[in-house]
């Protein structure tokens, strides 16, 4: 992401995809004061977009805001981890299926040329894997169709994200977790609908397993 253009974005847009950024890459970390003045000189933005952009990720649930008190970053925990992976199982299923049913001939060989990168090269560093994960979960979400759907699962994958982001210093080397996806990007351009969703809830199975072992 651009960390500072508003190019093609309302000021309350920019400063909720700034926050959301740095509560997911843990520069503002679980349990930490919002700091709302110091955040809109630098984020160049005023009182009312600010106030938006922390209402919105108040009900992404990345923030909590005491009346009185100020707003503070949301804690990340056991208890959240199994609900956001219940509801992404479920979610990631039925986008990898319809996925699978919906994609063109275009979307085929974007996922052709995503599956031989994957398959060429293990990603550098877990760093780097997260990356490419998001990127094929967000291609694998446009193929579906469905922008409301969408919005939703790019909600539960943004808080997915940033509980990697938090055990991420303490996992080792996750490349194999993100491999999981050649298989999944290869049911999906098969057109097996079946096997795509089966393989979609498994990976987040996996995921849930992993960051439960080191929370």
């Amino acid at each position: 992401m651009n960390g500072t253009s508003t190019v093609g974005r309302t000021r309350a847009e920019h400063a909720y995809l700034e926050l959301r950024e740095r509560i997911i890459d843990m520069r503002l970390p679980p349990g930490a004061a919002l700091n709302e003045d110091e955040l809109m000189a630098e984020l160049k933005v005023g009182r009312t977009p600010m106030r938006e952009a922390v209402k919105r990720l108040e009900s992404d649930r990345m923030l909590t805001v005491y009346p009185r008190r100020g707003t503070i970053i949301a804690d990340v925990n056991i208890r959240d981890l199994k609900a956001i992976s219940d509801a992404r199982r479920v979610l990631e299923a039925f986008a990898a299926r319809r996925a699978a049913e919906m994609a063109t001939d275009d979307d085929r060989l974007r996922l052709e040329e995503c599956l031989l990168a994957l398959t060429d090269a293990a990603p550098a560093s877990n760093r780097a894997a997260m990356d490419l994960d998001g990127q094929i979960h967000r291609m694998v979400y446009g193929i579906m169709r469905n922008s409301y759907l969408e919005a939703t699962l790019i909600q539960y994958f943004g808080l997915s994200q940033r509980m990697w982001n938090f055990v991420l210093t303490g996992l080792a080397p996750i490349a194999g977790n993100v491999k999981e996806h050649e298989a999944l990007l290869r049911a999906i351009i098969d057109g097996d609908a079946d096997r795509a969703a089966v393989l979609a809830e498994e990976h987040v199975t996996h995921f849930e397993l992993l960051v439960r072992g080191n929370l």
